[in-house]
Parts: C-alpha cells; sequence; structure tokens
C-alpha cells in the first residue's frame, strides 16, 4: 500500500487554508487531527500505520511516503479492513474505541515455523508369499520347494471364530516372521516351521523358534535329523549384531554302505546332539544377494555336549568391488572374495565333520569329493579352508547373461594344519543366466572347473550346474 502525507499551507495573513492532499486517503475511521500547519495520527495504532508500527509524520504536499522493501517473511499491512494477511502469524491489530472497523479474527496458528500436518494414505503393501518352484544341480538332483512365507504375523492374534482364520485380520498385524518350507527330492528331504520376532518386545532384541526334520542319503550311509532351534539376538547398530543360539537334535545314522570305517560304526545308530553357540555378525552389504559393495564377517563358536563333546570355531568372510558400472549403475563388473575358516575338537562325529566339494563349495571336485578317507569312507576332517576369488561381467545389454572367471582353492584335513600334498586349486569359467519372470529363485548357473592341484582319492568334476526356477 502506498501512504501519502500532505503539509498545509499558510496564507500571507497567517491564516491557514484548507488542505488538500494529491490523493484522497482511505475511508478512515477517525480524522486526522491537525495542529499547527501540520498533522498527526493518533498515538494508538491505526490502519495507516506503517509497517514498522510507527504513526505516519507531516510530509510535504503530494509526496509519497513508501513502506520498505518488503521482506520474505514480514507482516504485510492490511489492504483490505477486516482481512489479515496470509502470512500473518500473531494478531497486531487493535482498533480504537470509537472505530466503527470491525476487529479482524485472531489468528493463532498451529506451528510458526509454516510446517503443515499432512494425512498420506499409502496402499498395503502384500505381506504373503506363496512360492512353488523346483531345482535340479549336479549337488543335489531334483528338488521341489513349496514355501508359504508371512512378513506381518502376529502369534497373539487368534480368530475368534473358525472361519476367521482364513481372514487376513486373523495371525496378523505383529511384525512378525512366520514360515512353512517343504522342499521333498530324490536325495534330500528338508521340512521347516520357523517363527521369528525381529524386534522382541519392542527392543532391539530378536527371538526366533524352528523346528524341522532333514534326510539325506549319502554314498556311504543315510542321514535323518529330527530337531529344533532357539535363537536370540540383538543389533548393536546398522551393521554389527550379535546371536545365540541353542540347537536340539536327534541324528540317525543307518544303511551304512560298508563297516572298515571306525568312525562311521561310531556314529551308527540314534544320537541325541545338542549345540549352544554365539556368534558375531558385520555386515555393511546392501543387499545380500547379488551384491556388488560392502562386505560380510561372521564369527561362531559352538560347544556341544549330550552324546557328543566338542569345540568348534568357524570364520565366514565375503567382500565385494564393484569395478565398473554404467551411468544408470547397470552393467556393473564385480570383485569377489570369499573365504570359510572351520576348525573343531578331537571327538566331533562323522556327521558333523567338514566335507567340500560342489558348485557351492570346490568347483572342479564332486560333491562331498574333498575329504579324508578312512576304510573306503570319505569321514571328513576337523579342519577346513575354503577360498574362492570370482570375477563376473556382463554379456548382453540388459544384464541377463553374465559371465564369471574364477579360481578355488582351499583343502579339508583330519586334523588343524595345512599340507602342501592336499592343498586342492581349480581355475575356471562359467554362465550366469538370469531368465525374466523366473521369480525370486536362484539363477542358471554353469561352471567349469578344471583342478591343477588335488589329493589321493578326490573325485573331480569339471562341470557343475543348477538350475532353478521359482513362482
Amino acid at each position: 500500500m502506498l501512504l501519502f502525507a500532505a503539509n498545509v499551507t499558510p496564507t500571507t495573513n497567517g491564516q491557514t487554508q484548507n488542505p488538500r492532499p494529491a490523493y484522497p486517503y482511505p475511508a478512515a475511521p477517525k480524522q486526522p487531527t491537525f495542529q499547527q500547519s501540520t498533522f498527526q495520527f493518533p498515538a494508538q495504532p491505526s490502519p495507516f500505520q506503517n509497517p514498522n508500527g510507527s504513526n505516519a509524520q507531516p510530509g510535504t504536499l503530494g509526496q509519497i511516503i513508501s513502506p520498505p522493501p518488503q521482506q520474505p517473511n514480514a507482516i504485510q499491512p492490511v489492504i483490505n479492513p477486516g482481512q489479515l494477511p496470509s502470512n500473518l502469524q500473531q494478531p497486531y491489530y487493535s482498533p480504537t474505541p470509537n472505530s466503527n472497523l470491525a476487529p479482524p479474527p485472531q489468528v493463532i496458528p498451529n506451528n510458526q515455523f509454516g510446517v503443515l500436518d499432512l494425512d498420506v494414505t499409502v496402499p498395503r503393501t502384500p505381506t504373503q508369499r506363496l512360492s512353488v518352484g523346483a531345482t535340479y544341480g549336479s549337488d543335489n538332483s531334483l528338488v521341489g520347494q513349496l514355501v508359504f512365507d508371512e512378513k506381518d504375523f502376529d502369534i497373539t492374534a487368534w480368530p475368534r471364530r473358525v472361519n476367521q482364520s482364513l481372514n487376513r485380520r486373523a495371525w496378523s498385524g505383529g511384525g512378525q516372521q512366520f514360515r512353512v518350507e517343504a522342499v521333498p527330492g530324490t536325495e534330500l528331504e528338508r521340512y521347516l516351521v520357523s517363527w521369528t520376532n525381529p524386534y522382541f518386545r519392542n527392543s532391539n532384541y530378536s527371538l526366533s523358534l524352528s523346528g524341522y526334520l532333514f534326510n539325506r542319503d549319502y554314498f556311504d550311509y543315510d542321514e535323518r535329523r529330527t530337531g529344533g532351534r532357539i535363537g536370540f539376538g540383538r543389533e548393536l547398530n546398522d551393521y554389527l549384531s550379535i546371536n545365540y543360539g541353542l540347537r536340539m537334535e536327534n541324528v540317525d545314522i543307518d544303511n551304512l554302505r560298508v563297516n572298515t570305517s571306525t568312525q562311521l560304526n561310531a556314529a551308527s545308530g540314534k544320537s541325541d546332539l545338542f549345540l549352544a553357540s554365539v556368534g558375531l555378525v558385520y555386515d555393511t552389504r546392501v543387499f545380500p544377494y547379488l551384491t556388488g559393495v560392502g562386505s560380510y564377517l561372521g564369527l561362531k563358536f559352538t560347544q556341544a555336549f549330550g552324546d557328543y563333546s566338542y569345540s568348534r570355531g568357524e570364520v565366514d568372510f565375503r567382500n565385494y568391488r564393484t569395478i565398473y558400472q554404467r551411468p544408470d549403475g547397470s552393467g556393473r563388473h564385480i570383485l569377489e572374495f570369499r573365504t570359510k575358516l572351520g576348525f573343531s575338537g578331537d571327538s566331533t562325529p562323522i556327521f558333523e565333520n567338514y566335507i567340500a566339494g560342489g558348485i557351492s563349495s570346490l568347483r572342479g571336485f564332486e560333491f562331498r569329493g574333498v575329504s579324508p578317507i578312512e576304510g573306503g569312507v570319505r569321514v571328513g576332517g576337523a579342519f577346513q579352508w575354503l577360498n574362492s576369488l570370482q570375477y563376473s561381467f556382463p554379456l548382453t545389454q540388459g544384464d541377463m547373461v553374465h559371465g564369471v572367471t574364477f579360481i578355488d582353492f582351499g583343502t579339508v584335513e583330519e586334523s588343524i594344519e595345512l599340507n602342501s600334498n592336499s592343498f586342492r586349486v581349480a581355475p575356471g569359467f562359467g554362465l550366469r543366466v538370469q531368465v525374466p519372470y523366473a521369480g525370486l529363485g536362484a539363477p542358471l548357473a554353469f561352471d567349469f572347473a578344471f583342478p591343477v592341484a588335488s589329493a589321493t582319492g578326490d573325485e573331480e568334476q569339471n562341470f557343475s550346474f543348477l538350475i532353478g526356477v521359482v513362482r
């Protein structure tokens, strides 16, 4: 608003004439008072106040008194009587007692910093997943898979009626994880039920319970395990966590191929095994799978008791580096290094010993083809050190096909030692194919490895593969 003030011009005889401003004033509730050729507004604030709050001062006829430059958060003068500016934070106007101007509404903002409360409605993400699939590989032959996974389970939300058990409101809403898994196969069977509360009693502690049944037919014997596990953990920070566990199993070893091995004969039949463990995990990977940056370090100590008593220590380290990628993040060249170190006590049974070989262990050797031998039976060892250095790169524009070059090296020994005569080394190359719309299963993997160093009795295998489809 432009504010005008006019001075009164005296006549020659000392009498004053009526003042005539250059522009008419807006309608005012009270006329200005003239004193000795000057006028001033009343001391009480009026609608004609300057933006700084001071009264208008006399000026020269026709002189324009303009307000100072407006600041972004400054209070603006009233243009329309009774209407406040939008950026007004506190009421500042109080009319004179004789004024006929209606007072403006009182404005008391909720937040003086200009922050508004917004209600945002986000659609609920499906938390249940049912997947059906199958894999066929050189390690486990043909294996089926049926998995039901609920990521928002609530073990306390029992259904009130029988027909409510199929309702989404029953058993859901607690942020817990519930999983039922059935993996039948020609050589392997596994059935699992697990429940996990990642924030037990609204804390950084986690609690997990699981029960399982595991059957596996090996070349030298058949193995049956029935058991359960109780896990307890805590997040120390964004990358570091600690966990405790107790595993309870009943192990049945039968259908022995030969009776020439002392360790195999001692483990024959049923036995009870209890394993108490403590572990420390440091994980900086953004994604646990198909990652190209970060590292993983797992330390674990286990004490066994029951029918067998022994101690075990394990180290698992993985590091990922992206050598090159396109500006949009695709076409990544990834260098990956893995190492596993483990040692176990002298009283470790044959079904808990370390045995290596296969596509997920030492490529270039058959599944469980790297092991000490006793009486013609692969009995495993109390020490293992397995390593893999792999470089992967895209072969197609859409990153559907990747090539890999690698070298796997390591050993499995009867005791904690390294022998140059039994150290295994196998370089090779392979392909990784990610089939579109194949779900979340593992990609197709085909590897060719050629052992250049092996031990007596090792079973070599140049080609290993894994084909998996999950829907």
